[in-house]
């Protein structure tokens, strides 16, 4: 008998997980996007210890499950953040309140992470197709989450200069959503390309000079997720400034796995000049990234969850740093009581610090000017 899959949404991780789904022979079922009510209910039944990520969790799991799910991925491992211990915890709440449900654990042992449950409720279990199924299911998934990372990189490059950057938005929402429909490899990859011609070519405003560009980093759920962030780089578009960020759902799905550490081997040997023990959760790709869009953005916004005890902490390290480097840093410490109006009057301050180190560079003595911006900006 197959199952009715779903887990917490980051970003738009459901758009891979779907696929994994189908293609083991399960049903994918979306759950609805808490609100202020749903994450009240939460707060009443979550530990005082716990990060806002954990409600936001609770939240969407109560939601898919009161939309008929079954079974429950969720996310652990091993490390210092509280976060790869949460599903237990997650787990125990839900029983005590009478929910039932299947409980499905993806950890750093993606072998196991992809067999047991799924696959013993898998219609294909006892068939040697199921591994050439798994295979694919897993690399497909990882396929659409890496071309939604480049399609978000080409919106957060042309956006800023765009003449209509709703439209932009629009169009990059509605390829998602085709993207969720595709599940033939020919198709994603042609989808992809598309997608990618289509963002590039969104008319701009040719009058416009280089805008400034700030690095966002810090812990994964907070940079992902629009709605946990306030929409931060949509913003800051709006503020005349490109955003650049390296974090995405391919990105926390790489180290929920543990695919990241070849990739990002050089990048965590750089960051460990910071400290002398991991600092667990993000940190270390925090103080990485900071390094790096340090020396080539105006300005570093560093997003993670209030009482997020790794980010706290490498903020430590990471805010002297930048200061000595002369770039603007912000940190937003988040949460569902983050205020509106404090958020935004701190987001514009930055904005305009950021906007006078750009004209600052610009008209030093010596400096290259950039009197126009490109007909389509750099991706």
């Amino acid at each position: 008998m197959s199952l009715r899959i779903s887990t917490s949404q980051i970003g738009r991780l459901g758009v891979g997980m779907r696929t994994l789904a189908h293609e083991l022979g399960h049903e994918w079922v979306d759950p609805r996007r808490p609100g202020l009510v749903d994450l009240a209910k939460t707060r009443r039944s979550s530990p005082e210890y716990c990060c806002f990520p954990f409600r936001l969790a609770m939240a969407d799991i109560i939601s898919a499950l009161d939309n008929g799910a079954d079974t429950i991925v969720f996310f652990g491992g091993k490390g210092i953040c509280r976060l790869a211990m949460y599903q237990t915890v997650q787990q125990e709440i839900l029983r005590r309140e009478g929910r039932r449900f299947l409980p499905h654990v993806v950890s750093n042992d993606i072998r196991s992470s992809l067999y047991g449950l799924l696959r013993d409720h898998s219609p294909y279990a006892r068939s040697m197709d199921y591994h050439r199924r798994t295979f694919a299911g897993f690399w497909k998934m990882m396929a659409k989450l890496k071309v939604i990372e480049r399609w978000r990189r080409a919106l957060y490059a042309v956006r800023p200069y765009a003449r209509r950057p709703a439209e932009a938005t629009a169009a990059f929402e509605e390829l998602v959503q085709e993207l969720a429909r595709h599940d033939d490899v020919l198709g994603i990859g042609r989808l992809y390309r598309r997608g990618l011609e289509q963002l590039e070519q969104t008319p701009v405003d040719t009058s416009r000079r280089a805008l400034p560009r700030v690095g966002i980093i810090g812990e994964s759920y907070a940079c992902i997720d629009e709605s946990t962030n306030r929409n931060i780089a949509r913003r800051l578009a709006d503020m005349g400034i490109e955003v650049v960020s390296p974090l995405s759902e391919f990105k926390f799905m790489s180290v929920v796995t543990r695919l990241y550490y070849k990739t990002e081997a050089a990048r965590l040997r750089r960051a460990r000049l910071f400290f002398k023990a991991p600092g667990g959760g993000d940190s270390l790709l925090s103080a990485a990234y900071a390094q790096e869009l340090g020396a080539s953005c105006d300005g570093i916004l560093h997003l993670y969850p209030f009482t997020c005890l790794p980010e706290t902490s490498v903020r430590q390290v990471i805010e002297p740093y930048l200061e000595a480097k002369d770039v603007p840093y912000l940190h937003f410490n988040l949460d569902e009581q983050t205020g509106h109006e404090g958020f935004t009057t701190r987001l514009e301050t930055f904005a305009d610090l950021v906007h006078m180190r750009r004209r600052r560079r610009i008209e030093k003595p010596g400096a290259v000017r950039c009197e126009v911006a490109q007909t389509r900006p750099p991706l």
